[in-house]
């Protein structure tokens, strides 16, 4: 082998390498504006504000739902917040947001497995909730909290068969602080 050819797959080797130790999530705290709740996220997330609607004791509620995401390692991570609307308890708006989460999935409700999470300084009156599903295309973890008049939801949606997402929503879950 000549000095030239040794010396390119020595960078090529070098450069795999270097690549194999490249974390596929990069995690990073960002926060949401003012309100002093801070998380992690594996990728620079993008924003957007859109309006939905909540089921909330047979009425329609719109609201609008300020939304950070973003894509890695074939996951997408979200991370919401909507003021608790007039009228309704963060209870009332937790439960017919993890509804409408759910609703796209066509899950049957008996394959949502519900429990309350726990997070530092979340209030007592208003437990927070982790659930999870998978169906036989996707699986997604969430969780939901409030905090003063607002509630959150983080997410993490991949494929029913990647293996990493549990992992990758308890790190994510984990990294959640409020003020």
């Amino acid at each position: 082998m000549t000095g030239r050819a040794t010396r390119s797959i020595s960078l090529l080797a070098l450069a795999a390498a270097l690549g194999a130790c490249t974390p596929a999530l990069n995690w990073r705290q960002v926060s949401a504006g003012t309100s002093g709740v801070m998380w992690l996220m594996p990728c620079k997330p993008d924003q957007a504000t859109r309006p939905v609607t909540l089921r909330v004791a047979n009425q329609d509620v719109q609201i609008s739902l300020l939304l950070q995401g973003c894509e890695a390692s074939n996951m997408q991570f979200t991370f919401g917040q909507m003021v608790v609307p007039q009228g309704l308890t963060a209870s009332d708006a937790m439960r017919a947001w993890r509804l409408a989460s759910v609703a796209p999935l066509e899950a049957a409700p008996a394959d949502v497995l519900v429990q309350t999470w726990a997070i530092q300084g979340a209030r007592a009156q208003t437990p927070p909730e982790r659930a999870q599903v998978v169906t036989g295309t996707h699986q997604v973890q969430w969780v939901w909290f409030a905090d003063g008049n607002k509630i959150y939801q983080a997410a993490v949606y991949g494929t029913a068969k990647d293996k990493g997402l549990p992992e990758a929503a308890e790190t994510y879950f984990s990294g959640i602080k409020l003020p």
